[in-house]
């Protein structure tokens, strides 16, 4: 017996017959784009830990203040496209839930 997931002269056997979700390559180009879009922010959030990590704050009040306000900045709008990502995410995962099922074999 063909363990699930396996292939057999170009058939998809799954386990126990079950239906599998049609997946198109749409579906999978747009998580890629989305979760790129989400790794481009490594560098900026990375530099705001650092910025409030307090063992590396500078001592000039006026540079922490323009620091701060600038932080805020990055952070707000990391914020906002963060809540629209997941909202496409979750759009994106309902549609490949209620995606066409097709059946190995």
């Amino acid at each position: 017996m063909k363990s699930a997931g396996s292939k057999q002269q170009g058939k998809v056997l799954v386990k126990k017959n079950q239906p599998l979700k049609a997946i198109s390559q749409q579906d999978i180009n747009e998580l890629k784009d989305r979760l790129e879009q989400l790794a481009s922010w490594q560098e900026p959030l990375k530099q705001t830990l650092d910025f409030f990590d307090s063992s590396k704050m500078p001592l000039n009040k006026k540079k922490i203040i323009r620091e701060f306000h600038a932080q805020a900045k990055v952070f707000q709008t990391f914020y906002a496209d963060f809540l629209v990502s997941v909202d496409e995410l979750e759009r994106q995962v309902e549609k490949m839930a209620r995606a066409e099922k097709v059946r190995g074999g």
